[in-house]
């Protein structure tokens, strides 16, 4: 059977100012993707409840689905959505 692991989280802009962090560790179950790693956030920081339908996980430096399975070692950043003009 697979073991949990850890993973280190960065944190930008509102969601650093949200979570009064740039990085936290989540640990996670076997199998886990970046919708169990929201879920997992938002049920240790309320604050980020708001913030998370419109969240882009970035693993690995690529943007991903929530669906993407996560992995010891990945590297994991939560952006905000980017507005402008």
């Amino acid at each position: 059977m697979d073991e949990p692991f850890e993973l280190r989280v960065k944190l930008f802009a509102s969601v650093r100012e949200a979570l009064g962090a740039a990085e936290v560790a989540v640990r996670l179950p076997a199998g886990a993707a970046a919708r169990d790693l929201l879920a997992a956030l938002e049920a240790r920081h309320p604050a980020l409840g708001p913030l998370g339908p419109s969240l882009a996980v970035a693993v690995n430096h690529a943007v991903v689905g929530r669906g993407h399975p996560l992995a010891a070692g990945d590297e994991v950043a939560l952006l905000p959505p980017v507005g402008g003009g």
